[in-house]
């Protein structure tokens, strides 16, 4: 059984689509959308979908609404994807394949570069990708993917989820330092580009923030 499990905050416009995309795969069996304090219609689009909705009355980040999603999920492999992949979120089954077949113990997505399509100016992306090496030896191509299929074994051993954006760094970290197989997968996935405005700059500074504090948690932590 594949349990999907979704963080979505203000993300009405493309969670029924991306739900659609992975109701169509015959191994899930659930889909949870964790509704993270939004004040549009996500948490009604995901339902029309045909996900189970659990809603929380404030935003508190998406390492929380992980937790939230894992600890109602049922399955014994669990998805992880971003609200934004709209029907692209069909490639998960090339994650879950991995897995099911015991090839991995968690897969996670690499996306295609596109170019023209715009993005940030990559400090978070060299954050997370030398601190991940740093700890691991391993050099991660997508490092701040959220797209993610695991054996329940694996959230069973590494714990908690690092609050905010530090979740898959922290995450990734933890589980090649447990044992576990981590296979990065290419996929044909894409999701909302985050501009250079003033709110974007803003957001990856959030994101920065998040995964520096995910790296200095582990800073002791070498498992080369």
């Amino acid at each position: 059984m594949i349990s999907v499990v979704i963080p979505a905050f203000e993300e009405a416009e493309r969670i029924g689509a991306t739900v659609r995309a992975l109701a169509a795969i015959s191994l899930v069996s659930e889909i949870i959308v964790i509704d993270d304090g939004s004040t549009d219609e996500t948490a009604k689009a995901a339902d029309a979908a045909g996900a189970t909705v659990i809603r929380t009355l404030q935003n508190r980040g998406k390492g929380a609404a992980l937790e939230t999603g894992i600890e109602a999920a049922r399955g014994d492999i669990v998805a992880l994807l971003d609200a934004d992949l709209g029907g692209t979120a069909g490639q998960a089954i090339c994650l879950m394949e991995p897995v099911v077949g015991g090839e991995a113990d968690m897969t996670i997505a690499t996306f295609p570069v596109i170019p023209g399509r715009g993005g940030g100016f990559g400090f978070v992306v060299k954050l997370a990708r030398r601190g991940i090496a740093s700890a691991t030896g391993r050099v991660m191509a997508d490092p701040l993917s959220g797209q993610r299929v695991m054996r329940r074994e694996v959230l069973n051993k590494v714990g908690g989820m690092e609050p905010g954006f530090g979740a898959e760094v922290g995450l990734t970290i933890d589980a090649i330092c447990a044992g576990f197989r981590v296979l990065e997968v290419p996929t044909t996935m894409t999701h909302r580009v985050t501009g250079r405005d003033w709110s974007a700059i803003l957001h990856r500074g959030r994101q920065f923030r998040a995964v520096a504090r995910a790296l200095w948690n582990r800073r002791s932590v070498r498992c080369r």
